[in-house]
């Protein structure tokens, strides 16, 4: 274990497709920037695929010119872009916030060469899944007092659904299947509830997922490896067309999709998929198909806007929130609790959302005596 020092943290580090924890370097504060202290942190589909398929991760940074994702392998690398934080220390030049506020914290930071880098997948900008995070202060967003933040980082991927649903167009009439039910996929049934789409048909394999799918507003649920046909769930419900939003990123999910679609449907894809993905192009044609890949906003829809809007559903209980965190761990607890969410892992957890919490802040967990500690295999604190 490396020697403390005054200027490194306990971090979660990726390198070489494993994850211990180490003491890595505390992030430098720079001017219009806000240092942090995690509080809450969410475990993100690309996250496991940044730790299972880092060259395919950086290839797909680099094939498509986003440099805000690329990182070094060859170091450290601190997962962790989905937290709530604390404000420790304000840098130069930042107006309007306070020490000690509490934020769901848009993960960016902007380098000493202008280039915005996202926190937890840069190698300079450490992400949550440790004792320090720095982000740009600009357009952060408070958390209320009256939301914990195990609560309040549900967030970031709640409004990743909201952004697919706007982004459909759907509207009264329509019919919907949502093929994945993780917090994304969630947050989709959710927004389309309070749109009055009927029938929501959703599909996972989990049945604790399809359990919760129905308390966020699902009609209808089935079960993908028994066999179950989404789309013949709308038998019988009339005409109107079908709008699907693959939520799972399961390899072959896309291809299914389009051979049992029927004509016109629209298929928003949100979930990441970091392999390559054989599809038929002829049946889209043939079927008139509209696919449509979902990575956040589109142009015109104001994001910060739709993270308050989520913020506030989960405040007053629109979305249940504490139905959707099931469980938490230390920093300790987190290569554990990767492997446990390793897709396709003969041990998987049937947990929703797991919260990561520092040891130093899990006082913030309070009274949610409701909330499983997940004991999972893990280094010791450094």
């Amino acid at each position: 274990m490396p020697r403390r020092n005054d200027d490194s943290m306990a971090a979660v580090a990726l390198r070489d497709g494993r994850l211990s924890l180490t003491r890595v370097p505390r992030p430098t504060l720079g001017p219009g920037q806000l240092r942090l202290r995690p509080l809450a942190v969410g475990v993100c589909g690309s996250d496991l695929s940044a730790w299972r398929h880092t060259n395919e991760f950086l290839r797909a940074s680099e094939d498509s010119g986003m440099s805000t994702y690329l990182f070094d392998p060859d170091r450290d690398l601190v997962l962790g872009h989905e937290f709530v934080g604390r404000i420790e220390e304000i840098g130069p030049g930042v107006e309007d916030v306070t020490l000690g506020e509490t934020i769901v914290a848009l993960p960016y930071a902007v380098d000493c060469a202008g280039t915005v880098r996202t926190v937890g997948y840069s190698t300079e900008y450490p992400g949550a899944l440790s004792e320090s995070v720095v982000v740009q202060a600009a357009g952060q967003i408070r958390v209320p007092d009256d939301v914990p933040p195990w609560i309040a980082v549900l967030t970031e991927p709640l409004t990743t659904g909201t952004s697919a649903v706007a982004r459909s167009g759907i509207d009264r009439g329509a019919h919907a299947i949502v093929t994945g039910c993780g917090t994304v996929g969630l947050g989709i049934i959710a927004v389309l509830r309070e749109r009055g789409i009927e029938p929501i048909v959703a599909a996972d394999p989990s049945p604790a997922r399809r359990e919760l799918a129905v308390r966020m507003g699902a009609t209808v649920t089935v079960d993908p490896r028994a066999g179950q046909d989404p789309f013949a769930a709308l038998e019988g419900v009339g005409r109107g067309p079908v709008v699907v939003f693959e939520a799972s990123g399961a390899r072959g999910v896309l291809g299914t999709l389009m051979a049992g679609a029927p004509m016109f449907t629209r298929i928003v894809v949100v979930g990441t998929a970091m392999v390559e993905e054989p599809i038929r192009p002829v049946l889209g044609i043939y079927k008139n198909l509209t696919i449509e890949f979902c990575g956040g906003p589109g142009p015109g829809q104001d994001y910060r806007a739709e993270l308050i809007e989520t913020l506030s559903r989960l405040r007053d209980k629109r979305i249940d929130g504490r139905a959707l965190v099931t469980g938490w761990c230390g920093l300790d607890g987190v290569p554990g609790l990767f492997e446990a969410l390793r897709p396709g892992a003969a041990g998987s957890i049937e947990h929703l959302k797991v919260v990561v919490v520092p040891r130093q802040d899990q006082s913030t967990i309070g009274d949610s005596g409701e909330l499983e500690t997940l004991h999972l295999e893990g280094g010791t604190t450094p």
